[in-house]
């Protein structure tokens, strides 16, 4: 699999047996993006989020007053 640089992705292992994934990084210093503040402290609307995640829009908002977000 390919992921473009900034793209927020997950992966779940669906079968019953153990699974083995090869990572490669494009360079020595790949970054960090913290989950919480790219869902909650951007202009994301709340409808997509809660397509995306487990959470209500009530929560959802809660989530965005704390960590900056709006939408």
């Amino acid at each position: 699999m390919v992921f473009p640089r900034g793209l927020l992705h997950y992966q779940i292992n669906a079968g019953g047996n153990n699974a083995v994934a090869i990572v490669s990084f494009s360079s020595p210093s790949p970054g960090l993006q913290i989950t919480s503040f790219a869902l909650f402290g951007n202009n994301i609307s709340t409808p997509v989020i809660e397509k995306v995640t487990f959470l209500d829009a009530p929560q959802i908002i809660k989530l965005k007053k704390v960590l900056g977000g709006s939408g």
